[in-house]
């Protein structure tokens, strides 16, 4: 991250911390209590078990990003918060404010390749081959990873450990742009042309494109399994009240999973099987030499016995059946599709947007900046909360071998 929305360091004497100083401590701790045992017990369970599907390879590296925010990230922040100023010197000042960036790069890149490997395995017939799949994956988190060393590696030139009161010996991990205002008193608009350029390319890069690309993936996935899906739902009063179910246990991953593999057009391989199956009548008939008798329960339950319905009716039977189970399941897995995909992409906005929106605002307009940020402060620790979010959306807690 390139701000941190410190105070102002305008006095001649080192600030004091603030109210919502304490509000943050108390939410890292919360943050580290919750996210430490959860992202430790899906890296227990996922080293325990064989990486099956394109999934499990997504998630264990989504993990290992979450597990660099929790050990990371938090522990230096709550350091800062409890001391108040820089103790570790420039070269871990610039060590940790590569880091940070890192590990929420490196997160939002993951997630990226989440939405883009469930969108690529409705879209491209090629992708949905195990092998091939696969190693189409690995490229992508090898980008991932790699994006993320590249756009973080500038914070090694941009922060640097200054000392701001010296009769205190009181030492900050600053920007130099922050250096510049320090020293100089005054803004010079053509020194700070960079730390624009430099902010917005971070905001985007962090938040704004993978926001952008997340959404869409999403969407595309919906709008396939919504279309694909109606053809199999002809105003069945049933499947609609059925449809209307909540998603349980559900998770992202395994509910994405299926609906992008879900084919309607199933039925015409059921239908050609049966066809195959028969003596040419449309069904297949009993080996039993004498047809099976049905029991039945009239309106008294006494039960009564018929000779078993004619191949025609059962032939009709059968397409029934199969047309209402498919259309139930067409249906049920678009409510669900919707549920999740609207769930990741609010998930991911509510989480992400408060601090990228103060980082915009704050080279936009920094007299309304200075407004909300007393009041917003904490927004941009919501951040961190997708550490403690991602493994109970992604079902990294609770891994099924889910095959894609």
């Amino acid at each position: 991250m390139t701000t941190t929305f410190s105070p102002a360091l305008l006095t001649d004497s080192p600030p004091k911390p603030l109210l919502t100083d304490r509000l943050e401590l108390y939410s890292l701790l919360l943050v580290f209590a919750l996210g430490a045992p959860m992202n430790l017990g899906a890296w227990v369970q996922q080293r325990e078990k064989p990486t099956i599907s394109r999934l499990d390879l997504l998630k264990k590296h989504l993990n290992h990003a979450d597990l660099t925010i929790i050990f990371v990230y938090v522990p230096s922040r709550i350091c800062w918060i409890l001391t108040y100023d820089w103790r570790g010197g420039d070269m871990l000042c610039k060590v940790v404010k590569f880091m940070h960036t890192f590990s929420f790069q490196a997160s939002s890149n993951i997630i990226v390749c989440i939405a883009i490997d469930r969108l690529f395995s409705i879209l491209c017939d090629s992708y949905k081959c195990p092998t091939r799949g696969k190693n189409r994956t690995r490229k992508m988190l090898f980008i991932a990873w790699l994006l993320a060393v590249i756009i973080s590696f500038p914070q090694i030139l941009v922060w640097k450990n200054f000392l701001v009161f010296p009769d205190h010996r009181w030492y900050q991990c600053m920007t130099i742009w922050e250096v510049a205002r320090h020293e100089r008193k005054a803004k010079d608009p053509r020194l700070f042309d960079l730390e624009t350029f430099y902010s917005i390319a971070h905001i985007c890069l962090v938040f704004w494109i993978p926001a952008v690309i997340i959404a869409i993936s999403y969407v595309s996935v919906l709008s396939w399994v919504w279309v694909n899906s109606r053809s199999t739902n002809k105003a069945n009063p049933i499947v609609q009240r059925r449809s209307g179910g909540s998603f349980g246990g559900e998770t992202a991953e395994t509910l994405l999973t299926r609906a992008s593999e879900w084919n309607p057009l199933r039925n015409l391989s059921i239908s050609k099987h049966l066809k195959d199956s028969t003596d040419g009548k449309g069904i297949a008939l009993n080996t039993y030499d004498r047809p099976p008798q049905i029991i039945v329960l009239d309106d008294s339950n006494e039960p009564l016995t018929r000779p078993s319905i004619t191949p025609s009716e059962a032939s009709a039977v059968i397409r029934t059946n199969v047309h209402t189970s498919q259309s139930y399941s067409a249906s049920v897995t678009r409510a669900r599709a919707f549920r999740i995909s609207c769930l990741l992409i609010v998930a991911y906005i509510v989480c992400w947007f408060p601090y990228n929106f103060l980082s915009l605002l704050r080279l936009l307009d920094q007299h309304l900046f200075k407004k909300l940020v007393d009041n917003l402060y904490f927004a941009q620790q919501l951040m961190v909360f997708t550490a403690v979010l991602n493994p109970y959306l992604y079902g990294q807690v609770r891994i099924t071998c889910t095959r894609c």
